[in-house]
């Protein structure tokens, strides 16, 4: 698959101030994400939906981790 094939099947979603690219790998999904102006983290699923799951999940770890109080 070229890149501007894989760019052009990419979808981005919103969730909690962080965007999550997910993109289609032959046999598996990637799900880029990152809150803007940040590095992305990478996850890896055998389904988009997986893929997004583990990405929402990520994100509200993160979160939840920023409001532990150290």
């Amino acid at each position: 698959m070229t890149e501007a094939r894989a760019a052009a099947e990419a979808e981005v979603l919103e969730h909690r101030g962080y965007q999550i690219r997910l993109s289609p790998t032959g046999l598996e999904w990637m799900a880029f994400v990152a809150q803007p102006k940040q590095r992305p983290t990478l996850i890896m699923a055998p389904d988009r939906d997986a893929a997004t799951a583990k990405a929402y999940e990520w994100i509200d770890r993160q979160l939840a981790s920023d409001k532990t109080p150290v």
